[in-house]
């Protein structure tokens, strides 16, 4: 299993595009990878698609984060990663622990934050 943490200033991320880097783990817990976020300073809704392609390039498995937008959960649910929420106050390796648990699994678009404007209506 390959997992991917959104952080920012060496924490969970509070949202999940919003995100400095991605650190990629095996399951030893061991740092794999590490890539800032590809989509920041990049805008429009196609830039997501980003996201979604460097965690396939990474043969990511599961996904940490804290807040994501539905629009966002319903793609990576759509290509096929499991999403577990994380709390900003864990180490990573709390974080990796509880999501091999799966204690905190995001199954469903609506449990994501809901936009209220703008693009990305569909996936």
């Amino acid at each position: 299993m390959i997992y991917a943490i959104a952080t920012t200033d060496q924490q969970l991320a509070h949202h999940f595009s919003k995100a400095e880097i991605f650190t990629f783990y095996n399951e030893q817990q061991e740092v794999i990878a590490v890539y800032k976020n590809p989509i920041l300073g990049v805008s429009g809704c196609s830039a997501k698609r980003l996201l979604v392609d460097l965690l396939q390039k990474m043969a990511c498995d599961v996904v940490i984060v804290r807040k994501i937008g539905e629009k966002t959960l319903g793609r990576l649910l759509d290509a096929g990663f499991k999403v577990e929420q994380g709390n900003t106050r864990h180490s990573s390796q709390e974080l990796l622990t509880a999501a091999r648990l799966q204690k905190h699994s995001l199954t469903s678009p609506d449990q994501g934050v809901k936009k209220n404007s703008g693009c990305c209506s569909s996936h």
